[in-house]
């Protein structure tokens, strides 16, 4: 066997010892989860692209509607997903390919439909955080497929409340349009009948401790209805909840993903 020189020793532990300070990297120290959450969203911004998957769930009760799946890409303010609908995003305005046309969520009917509506741009909820005034706290520290994160948990301020309730209330006036026997469904306005004093949001976020970008944000709304608000005939339950759980991966890294030429034409993107 031949000897390794001492030269190549030197190299090799010169070469693990650089990998190992690159795993114990820990861009968060000692700073408060407020500071972190600003530095980490801030570092977002400097990037071009993610890939993006997003999950969104709704649950009324003991009843669970099929969770929607979504995957694509995100740059900057823009975003293109496929899998439970295909659909684009240039901040918070969304087209859903229908198949030879682009539609706007609320103009899709049939399957298609809820699962359209229940997407959200990535890029919007990171815009909520960084307007969002409470202040955030760590949670447990957490993996998000392999990455070492540190968590940070924020429950929003009144302002976005009051948005959050009204998406979700406009959300269910489109839902209940489309329920038979329920003729008032042009007239009720399903966003009196939340109880914004019960009702809260969250924000779930992990930030990779090593580079101070955003691996996951889990949002999740639970509207409460005000006892009495509704007619005997909408069967809602009080306890309610939205889900959207995002994951970002390979930050300016190229991600495969075709965008039609109508988006590309109307958005300018290349």
């Amino acid at each position: 066997m031949k000897r390794i020189s001492a030269a190549m020793i030197v190299v090799l532990l010169a070469t693990g010892a650089i990998a190992q300070d690159k795993k114990d990297v820990d861009k968060v120290g000692k700073d408060k989860a407020p500071v972190v959450l600003k530095k980490a969203l801030n570092e977002v911004q400097k990037r071009k692209s993610a890939g993006i998957k997003e999950v969104a769930e709704l649950t009324a009760g003991p009843q669970r509607v099929p969770a929607s799946t979504f995957e694509g890409i995100l740059r900057k303010d823009f975003a293109g997903v496929k899998g439970a609908s295909e659909v684009y995003a240039k901040g918070s305005f969304y087209l859903v390919n229908l198949g030879g046309r682009f539609d706007p969520p609320d103009q899709v009917e049939g399957q298609d439909a809820f699962a359209a509506q229940s997407y959200k741009n990535p890029s919007v909820l990171l815009d909520e955080l960084g307007r969002n005034t409470s202040p955030p706290q760590f949670g447990p520290d957490e993996m998000v497929d392999g990455k070492d994160c540190k968590a940070v948990d924020v429950v929003t301020d009144g302002a976005l409340l009051k948005q959050h309730l009204k998406e979700f209330g406009e959300r269910l006036n489109r839902s209940m349009k489309g329920m038979t026997g329920f003729a008032g469904a042009q007239i009720f306005d399903m966003k009196n009948a939340i109880d914004e004093k019960n009702t809260t949001s969250t924000y779930h976020v992990c930030i990779g401790k090593d580079d101070l970008l955003i691996y996951r944000i889990d949002f999740v709304i639970r509207p409460k209805i005000k006892p009495g608000a509704l007619p005997a005939q909408i069967p809602l339950p009080n306890d309610m909840m939205q889900k959207i759980d995002v994951s970002f991966s390979k930050w300016d890294e190229e991600v495969a993903f075709e965008i039609p030429a109508f988006i590309k034409g109307k958005w300018g993107i290349k």
